[in-house]
């Protein structure tokens, strides 16, 4: 499994990746509630309290690489919930990097009408709209 990075958990945290990084970080908050399946364990408490320590403290890289290495240790211990986390990671990690963000270059002379986005509905418009048409030529009212 990958390290899980702290700097990520405070992006996450934080409301990096607007919805979806909120939505990342409620679903590490489900992750971590679920008990262990050790006999020996059954409460996620460390894990717990270094997420909500977190939560107080969005932006503390301390707190957070506390929770990363709480989780680190869990998941070296439980493994169903390494292999949800490990899927979790690489949701994060798509969320926090900007995977799916659109980048345009325009370069060079006049371009004319140019248009950037990313996600588009509906329909666009350059420029006034043409006339309505008139009729035909030399056709008089």
């Amino acid at each position: 499994m990958d390290p899980i990075s702290a700097a990520l958990l405070v992006a996450l945290v934080s409301g990096a990746g607007g919805a979806a990084g909120t939505q990342a970080w409620a679903a590490l908050g489900e992750l971590v509630r679920r008990p262990f399946r050790r006999a020996d364990q059954t409460e996620p408490v460390p894990a717990l309290r270094e997420l909500e320590a977190l939560e107080g403290s969005p932006r503390d890289p301390d707190r957070a690489q506390a929770l990363a290495e709480v989780l680190q240790h869990r998941a070296a211990h439980d493994p169903d919930f390494a292999r949800s986390l490990t899927a979790w990671l690489e949701e994060a990690k798509a969320v926090s990097t900007g995977s799916g963000d659109v980048h345009n270059t325009v370069s060079g002379g006049s371009q004319g009408n140019v248009l950037q986005v990313r996600d588009l509905y509906g329909s666009v418009t350059f420029g006034t709209p043409p006339a309505p048409d008139a009729g035909p030529a030399g056709q008089t009212g």
